[in-house]
């Protein structure tokens, strides 16, 4: 009896010495990070950009996967139920993390998930054609006020970050909107330049690219940004708003400690690589990155401050 538990227990103990030695050495084999939209978009190309320098951090490979559909959730819920060994990961924007799951019944939340890292956020803008009557916000807040529910503001989905953005100011500000629906940015935009809409919130990169037909009322950030100083917050204007569009790493839940931290180091390293760092200025997008434990704190905050957003006005599922 006595050399059958000595046997059982070098065996278990042998078990475990080897799982720890294959997550030590991790990784043995390509980590694949899940994309929840198509190949071509902002998500996408962020993520390819990345894939290189964080793979050659990692000491592997990394391959990309497109999951696209039903506003990213596919790919998020595939992401979730994945084998839990650090090899299959996504790039989870904030519209399928911290709204979708408000909007409707999926198969997870953000306790289904292991956090790496932040790996890009941009500040949001609500903009206005150039020859719009309002010169501000605090201009366009008091019209609103004064005429509640004559101005439109389109809204690229329901519930995406842009809607969401709105719901915030309506609700700090005590103005009314009408909210019409779009399927898209551009959609939105050309809503906007034939007079169908007012305003709509756009992501900073789009100021720079249609600059002579638009002009930002008010960033949507705690603080004016890097190249664009002369442009003001919300806040400056007396309404403190922080709505960015934001996207990070995370892994279905339970994943080795080893390689949750062998990946969030390789995040950091290959996002303040020069490659990576050059590739988002020419797509004038700002460099941002948060280690796990910040990461998770922020998802949770954005998904309360969300849902309470989307309650309030009655989308909540």
């Amino acid at each position: 009896m006595k050399t059958v538990l000595t046997t059982l227990a070098a065996l278990v103990a042998a078990v475990g010495t080897g799982l720890s030695a294959h997550a030590a050495d991790f990784p043995a084999k390509p980590v694949t990070i899940i994309v929840p939209f198509a190949a071509g978009g902002g998500t996408d190309i962020t993520t390819r950009t990345l894939a290189e320098p964080m793979a050659a951090a990692l000491g592997g490979e990394i391959v990309v996967k497109n999951t696209a559909g039903a506003g990213g959730t596919i790919g998020a819920a595939e992401t979730a139920r994945a084998r839990p060994d650090g090899y299959t990961v996504g790039m989870m924007p904030v519209g399928p993390m911290t709204t979708q799951p408000h909007l409707r019944e999926l198969p997870y939340n953000p306790d289904s998930f292991d956090y790496i890292c932040l790996a890009y956020t941009a500040p949001s803008s609500l903009v206005v054609r150039k020859d719009s009557p309002f010169e501000d916000l605090q201009d366009m807040i008091a019209y609103a006020k004064e005429h509640p529910g004559e101005l439109n503001y389109g809204v690229q989905a329901v519930g995406s970050i842009p809607h969401v953005a709105g719901l915030g100011l309506a609700e700090a500000t005590g103005a009314e909107f009408t909210f019409i629906p779009y399927k898209g940015s551009a959609p939105t935009f050309k809503a906007m330049l034939d007079g169908s809409v007012d305003m709509f919130v756009a992501h900073i990169s789009f100021l720079t690219q249609n600059g002579d037909q638009v002009r930002s009322l008010a960033m949507f950030s705690s603080e004016r940004v890097d190249g664009a100083e002369d442009l003001p917050t919300s806040g400056d204007q007396g309404v403190p708003m922080d709505f960015p569009i934001w996207g990070g790493i995370v892994a279905p839940k339970g994943i080795p400690d080893e390689a949750r931290a062998a990946l969030e180091s390789a995040c950091e390293e290959g996002i303040h690589s020069d490659a990576f760092t050059e590739r988002m200025k020419t797509l004038r997008q700002p460099v941002a990155f948060m280690g796990s434990e910040e990461f998770e704190a922020f998802v949770r905050s954005e998904f309360d401050k969300n849902e309470k957003l989307l309650v309030g006005a009655g989308l909540g599922k």
